[in-house]
């Protein structure tokens, strides 16, 4: 057949249809050696609705019950095998990279493709109804080994149910997983950042086809080499197409913005922090004052205890340094601040983590570098408040169209192949995995996005028991909500474990099927239809 290889080994840290298909079947390959990894033989308790009794087992599960949700989401007639394991990635005490993903080929050329465009392999598959390289697996997967040991997110670790409940500090893997999974499925552009060419000369890639450039007014793929470079990092790329632009207004909260007022003006971009109450409108508002610990030419830092009510009733701006941003918080809030604004020492926004030896509990916000001198130049007289922009959306251009990531500095591996951090509620395909993110349950504007590019989205009812037996539950329903899907995994995990139709299968999936009911996936009017399927 007429089909291009056009480049192998790929990874990242138009809406066609495909005709009648089949759920996608997608397939761990475990390439981890005996005795470590996802063969680690540590004794692990079962949790969350995972019943593996080793720590192998229990990353194996979870990974499986990722790919079952994805594979009951997205239709293809072709297996899509995804390489899986753990090893040692970048990490120091307080940050690391958790997982990395991509395609292990691209391929244009194909039928049903646009001409002069790659596709990663799950995706050219689906689309040409055949596997165009049955020789190799379609993704790469990798994840941190050394997460919550000494010099990696020390406080941190992996947690391995498959409920959502991810305790205080630690990082759900199963949502790690379903990012690093959608990144196989081809949520990512195939250009090198550092010099603006497509990986495969003369040719496009479906996703960076969709993306804009608001600052050069350009198209991703009408630009030269060098605007590329430039665009990378210039904050303006969007997403443009029509699937996501629709569900915007469903899927992302009311835009809020960060404005100066008195000895300031105009409005600062902001990113949020994972511990303390969301800062909002009603909230966050007061006058700024600048943090002085006493501690002499780091006093802006805010790591040592100030006065007390030094900023009694005020908003406390705070240096980027030395200790946590969540101390920060603490130390300000303990001298009267009921605010805290962040500034980087860096150029951009960030999202601050939190820290396990305090707790700090007022609103607190991060502030770019440039941003944070301005509002200090400001003091005293200057005043800060969150506000709703009426008609807008958080992560949107002034058209609506949702941002994309896109920092001032270039970061390998995440940049342009995620949504902006902007997104609120946090999307999955953030480059950072956030506390409240529930990948088993919802994937916000992925799939909308997916069909942007040409993946054909379930639109039926979960299925169990091999498929023969009909829940009437919806596979994906309204922006991203999977209930269906999570039905559909959990009666797969249960018959894996148990068989179909014993009390041992009917005891592992009802906490499942009680929270799905509890959510209201499951109404009543089906409520009977999914207990018959489940005792089969």
């Amino acid at each position: 057949m007429n089909k291009t290889l056009l480049a192998c080994a790929l990874a990242a840290a138009t809406t066609f249809a495909i005709g009648s298909a089949d759920a996608a079947n997608i397939v761990l390959v475990n390439m981890n050696q005996p005795g470590v990894g996802l063969n680690d033989p540590t004794p692990a308790t079962p949790a969350g609705g995972n019943p593996g009794t080793t720590v192998g087992e229990q990353r194996q599960i979870a990974y499986r019950f990722a790919a079952d949700l994805w594979g009951a989401v997205l239709e293809s007639d072709v297996d899509i095998n995804v390489r899986a394991q753990f090893t040692a990635l970048s990490c120091d005490a307080t940050s690391g990279v958790l997982g990395s993903a991509g395609a292990r080929q691209i391929f244009g050329d194909f039928p049903n493709a646009v001409a002069a465009t790659a596709y990663g392999g799950a995706l050219a598959n689906a689309l040409a109804g055949e596997d165009l390289d049955p020789d190799e697996d379609e993704i790469n997967s990798n994840f941190n080994a050394n997460l919550g040991t000494p010099g990696c997110l020390e406080t941190s670790g992996w947690y391995y149910g498959l409920d959502g409940n991810t305790p205080a500090g630690m990082i759900n893997f199963l949502d790690v997983v379903m990012h690093e999974i959608g990144h196989g499925l081809n949520f990512q552009g195939f250009y090198s950042l550092a010099t603006g060419a497509p990986i495969a000369t003369g040719y496009t890639d479906i996703y960076s086809s969709f993306v804009f450039d608001n600052v050069s007014g350009q198209a991703w793929s009408q630009m030269t080499d060098a605007q590329r470079v430039t665009a990378a990092t210039g904050g303006g790329l969007v997403w443009t197409g029509a699937n996501v632009t629709t569900q915007v207004p469903d899927a992302l909260a009311p835009k809020i913005v960060l404005a100066g007022g008195g000895t300031v003006s105009g409005e600062f971009a902001f990113g949020t922090a994972v511990f303390g109450p969301a800062a909002t409108p009603a909230n966050f508002s007061g006058q700024l004052v600048l943090v002085n610990d006493g501690s002499g030419a780091n006093g802006s830092q805010g790591c040592a205890a100030s006065p007390a009510n030094a900023y009694a009733g005020k908003i406390a701006i705070v240096d980027r340094g030395t200790c946590a941003f969540e101390i920060k918080a603490k130390l300000a809030q303990d001298a009267g601040a009921i605010g805290v604004i962040v500034a980087n020492n860096v150029a951009g926004v960030i999202q601050m983590a939190d820290d396990a030896t305090v707790v700090a509990t007022v609103p607190t916000l991060s502030v770019s570098q440039a941003d944070g001198a301005t509002l200090k130049a400001g003091i005293p007289g200057a005043t800060v408040a969150l506000a709703e922009v009426a008609g807008s959306f958080a992560g949107t251009d002034d058209e609506g169209r949702a941002l994309m990531y896109a920092p001032a500095t270039l970061a390998q591996g995440s940049t342009f192949s995620h949504f902006d951090i902007s997104h609120s509620p946090n999307a999955l395909m953030e480059p950072s995995i956030n506390q409240d993110l529930d990948g088993n349950l919802r994937l916000d504007l992925t799939p909308a996005l997916y069909e942007d590019l040409g993946w054909v989205v379930n639109n039926g009812n979960a299925t169990t028991n091999g498929g023969t037996c009909n829940t009437g539950v919806p596979v994906t329903e309204g922006v991203g909500l999977i209930g269906g899907a999570n039905l559909q995994a959990a009666d797969a995990l249960c018959r894996n474990a148990h068989g179909g139709g014993t009390s041992a299968y009917r005891s592992c999936i009802a906490p499942f099927v009680t929270r799905l009911r509890d959510l209201g996936f499951v109404p009543k009017s089906k409520a009977s239809a999914v207990t018959l399927c489940t005792r089969r």
